[in-house]
């Protein structure tokens, strides 16, 4: 009796294995495309997507995922304004973000990772390099298990998910085929599709595309939204030891705030400026404050500058400026002027 109690507790401990990959592998046949197209974008690894997915979602069973389309396990945060639902995770009835789709959870994961500064350092690796950016995640804080980054890994090398992050997203279909045969996918344009009618797709890059065609409808193509440059690639590192981005057109502090999650208030501190100030293209937003003297000894006044616009160019505090140069609050250098950014005019 013992040995049968022993071998049906092993059956269905392989059985319950077997389930898992199953799910597993039907999750990677559904949202491989999906992955690869964000990772297009956003320049994140499809296996790192498509392995926090099967993982947070156990596979699609959760109920984040069947109810709510929440497929990472995102928080509500104090941006959030969609809707929410309630669920234990780390502790009873928390906030999470509901989506009205599949696809808007995985745009919500992308601009989760690219628009956070915490994150920034993930940016800088290879998108090759799978194993540091399941251990960036775990250092930025995705998640509070201290094995995350190693379960990650497990599920990518488990599934070889990492063969993901060498193709186009007309490749998916074909790479999809010959792994698993024909099966469902489900594509950015929100369109499911079956691998057995996606027979070509010719794409220009940055928009990716799913051409189908069979014999009761001619060729379609379904275009992807254009996204503009990743927000965390434009972060750059001045010589002052503080991160900066220049400004583009129509930006302001308050909308550059909100994309890299700052505080107006505080972000307009370390400008200079007001929570509601314009920014003029161009122009250096600092991520830390400024300094009171500069890297450099001095600075040659250009066409078009202002010592408001010098101070940002250079990183130091406006007032330290005019104050090391003897002149008044709101006075102007001309073209040509040698400003001090160390030490006092004489």
């Amino acid at each position: 009796m013992m040995k049968k109690g022993v071998g049906l507790i092993i059956l269905l401990f392989v059985i319950q294995i077997f389930a898992q990959e199953s799910r597993d592998l039907d999750y990677i046949r559904k949202h491989a495309l999906l992955a690869v197209e964000e990772m297009e974008l956003y320049k994140i690894p499809a296996s790192i997507t498509l392995s926090q997915g099967i993982l947070e979602t156990g596979g699609g069973q959760s109920r984040l995922a069947e109810i709510a389309n929440n497929h990472f396990g995102i928080k509500c945060k104090k941006e959030w304004t969609g809707e929410v639902i309630s669920h234990t995770d780390d502790a009873p009835n928390e906030c999470f973000r509901k989506y009205g789709s599949v696809q808007e959870s995985y745009r919500d994961h992308s601009k989760f990772l690219a628009e956070r500064p915490y994150y920034k350092d993930l940016f800088k690796l290879n998108i090759h390099d799978y194993k540091a950016w399941a251990h960036g995640l775990k250092k930025a804080g995705y998640a509070t298990n201290p094995k995350y980054a190693g379960i990650l890994i497990s599920r990518i090398e488990k599934y070889n998910l990492n063969q993901f992050d060498k193709l186009k997203p007309e490749e998916v279909q074909k790479k999809l085929i010959d792994l698993y045969g024909p099966t469902e996918i489900i594509a950015l344009s929100g369109m499911a599709e079956s691998t057995t009618d996606l027979i070509a797709a010719t794409v220009p890059s940055p928009v990716a595309a799913v051409v189908a065609n069979t014999a009761e409808q001619p060729i379609k193509r379904i275009e992807i939204e254009k996204r503009a440059e990743n927000p965390m690639l434009r972060i750059k590192h001045h010589k002052i030891g503080v991160d900066y981005i220049i400004a583009l057109e129509n930006e302001t502090i308050a909308s550059v705030a909100r994309l890299y999650d700052f505080h107006p208030k505080d972000l307009a501190l370390y400008n200079e400026l007001n929570s509601n100030s314009k920014l003029t293209a161009g122009q250096l937003v600092y991520f830390g404050k400024k300094k009171n003297k500069g890297t450099e000894k001095n600075y040659k006044v250009e066409n078009g500058d202002n010592m408001y616009l010098i101070s940002q160019k250079v990183g130091m505090k406006v007032n330290k400026l005019y104050r090391l140069n003897n002149m008044r609050p709101g006075e102007q250098p001309k073209a040509g002027t040698m400003l001090n950014l160390k030490s006092r005019k004489r």
